[in-house]
C-alpha cells in the first residue's frame, strides 16, 4: 500500500488518490459480489490461489520499475487486481479461525493473528525508511510478492488434511436461486437488529474515511510539502503507527472483550483525535508520538468486531458478516480518495486531514451512549438471544 501510493503521488502528485480509489472499488465490489463465487470453493483453496496470484501480479510491477517501463495505467491496473484478489482472502480466513481454534482461545488467536498484521504494518514502512535511497521503490513489490508467496505456503501445510467445508452449498427452498441470493445478501440478513454492528459498521465507514484521506494520501502529500526527507519521515510515521498497533495488541489479546461496545467507541476517539494531531507534529519525534497514539484504534475496534461476530453468528454466516465489514471500509477507503484531491485543492493539506480527524471522533462521541446500554438482538443460530454488552 504505501509503494503504490508513493509512486502514484511521485507521478501524478495529489491525483494519487484517484489510484486508491480505483483498489478501494475493487475492494469494494468483490468484498459485496465476491462470496457469489468463493463460497463454492474451500477457504484453503480461496486462501492459497489469492497469495500465488497476487505475487505474480507484483512481479510483474517489480519487473515494469527495473525496466524503467513504470506507468501509471500499469500501477493502477495492477493495484486494481490486487485488491479484486485480496477481497477474497480476509473472508476465507476469518471464516476458517472457528475452526482451528476451540471458543475458549477464540480471542487470544484473533489477537495472535491480527497481531501478525501489526508486525507487518511495522516491517514494511520500516523497510522503507533503512533502504530508502539504497534499493529503487519499485523493488519494494518484489519483497512484498516473495511474502505472498511464503503465505501461500503457510497456508497449504497448516490446513494440509483439516477439513475445510465449503460454508454454503446449493439446496434446499428454492434451490439454485435462493442459494444465489443468500450468497449476495446473506450478511445483511445476518445482521437484521443488531444494533452494535450497525454501529460497527458506520464506525468503520468513517474511520476509513479519515485513513484515507487523513494519514495514507494526506501526510504523505503533507509530508512531501513539508519535510526535508518526506519518505523517509513517512516512513517512520508509518513504523510508529505500526509499533502502536502492536503494543495495543499485546496489551489487549488477553482481555476478552466483555464490554464491546465500549472497545469501539475508544478506537473511534483515538483515532480521530490522533489524526487530528498528526500535521500539527513540530518535529519527527512528536509525529512518530501521534501515530502511535492514533494507532490504538486498530486493535481496539478489530478485537471487538471479531468477539462480536464469533459470539453472535453461527460459523456458515461469519464470512458473509465479515464481508459486510470490508464493504464498509472499502466504501470509506473509496469516499476518501475520490473527495481528497478536490478538498485538498479546494481547502489545503492540514484543514482537510484534521477535519478527517473530527468526523472520526465526533462518531466516537456519538458512540459514548451506545456503550453504556444493553443492547438486545434477535435470536440467532449460534447465540443466546438477549445479549448484553457486559456479556463474556
Amino acid at each position: 500500500m504505501v509503494a503504490v501510493i508513493w509512486s502514484a503521488s511521485a507521478l501524478i502528485g495529489r491525483d494519487a488518490g484517484y489510484v486508491s480509489a480505483l483498489q478501494a472499488a475493487l475492494l469494494l465490489i468483490g468484498s459485496l459480489f465476491g462470496g457469489i463465487v468463493t463460497d463454492r470453493w474451500s477457504h484453503r483453496a480461496t486462501m492459497i490461489a489469492v497469495s500465488l496470484g497476487r505475487a505474480a501480479l507484483l512481479l510483474i510491477l517489480s519487473g515494469a520499475a527495473a525496466a524503467g517501463l513504470m506507468s501509471l495505467p500499469l500501477l493502477a491496473g495492477i493495484a486494481a487486481l490486487v485488491a479484486l484478489a485480496t477481497s477474497a482472502y480476509d473472508p476465507a480466513l476469518q471464516a476458517s479461525l472457528p475452526l482451528l481454534a476451540p471458543e475458549a482461545s477464540r480471542h487470544a488467536t484473533n489477537g495472535l493473528f491480527d497481531a501478525t498484521r501489526r508486525m507487518a504494518r511495522i516491517a514494511g514502512p520500516s523497510l522503507i525508511a533503512l533502504i530508502n535511497g539504497i534499493m529503487p521503490i519499485g523493488q519494494f513489490f518484489l519483497i512484498t510478492a516473495a511474502g505472498f508467496v511464503f503465505a501461500a505456503l503457510g497456508v497449504g501445510l497448516a490446513l494440509r488434511g483439516m477439513s475445510m467445508a465449503v460454508p454454503l452449498k446449493a439446496g434446499g427452498a428454492g434451490g439454485d436461486a435462493a442459494v444465489f441470493l443468500d450468497r449476495l445478501i446473506g450478511g445483511l440478513r445476518a445482521i437484521r437488529g443488531h444494533r452494535l454492528m450497525y454501529y460497527g459498521l458506520a464506525g468503520d465507514l468513517v474511520g476509513n474515511v479519515s485513513w484515507s484521506m487523513g494519514v495514507l494520501l494526506g501526510m504523505a502529500l503533507y509530508l512531501r510539502a513539508n519535510s526535508a526527507d518526506p519518505l523517509t519521515d513517512y516512513g517512520l510515521m508509518m513504523t510508529a503507527y505500526g509499533c502502536g498497533n502492536l503494543g495495543a495488541n499485546l496489551a489487549l489479546a488477553s482481555l476478552r472483550p466483555r464490554r464491546p461496545a465500549l472497545w469501539l467507541v475508544m478506537s473511534k476517539l483515538t483515532f480521530g483525535a490522533g489524526v487530528m494531531l498528526l500535521p500539527l507534529a513540530p518535529d519527527r519525534a512528536w509525529l512518530m508520538a501521534f501515530a502511535a497514539f492514533a494507532a490504538i484504534n486498530g486493535p481496539l475496534e478489530n478485537l471487538a468486531l471479531l468477539h462480536i461476530i464469533q459470539r453472535d453468528f453461527p460459523q456458515q454466516r461469519i464470512a458473509q458478516v465479515y464481508r459486510l465489514l470490508m464493504c464498509a471500509a472499502f466504501a470509506g477507503l473509496l469516499v476518501g480518495y475520490l473527495s481528497a484531491p478536490g478538498l485538498f485543492g479546494a481547502f489545503g493539506l492540514r484543514p482537510i486531514i484534521m477535519a478527517s480527524g473530527a468526523a472520526t471522533l465526533a462518531i466516537g462521541l456519538m458512540g459514548a451512549r451506545l456503550a453504556s446500554r444493553t443492547l438486545a438482538v434477535p435470536q440467532q443460530s449460534g447465540t443466546t438471544g438477549e445479549i448484553s454488552q457486559s456479556a463474556p
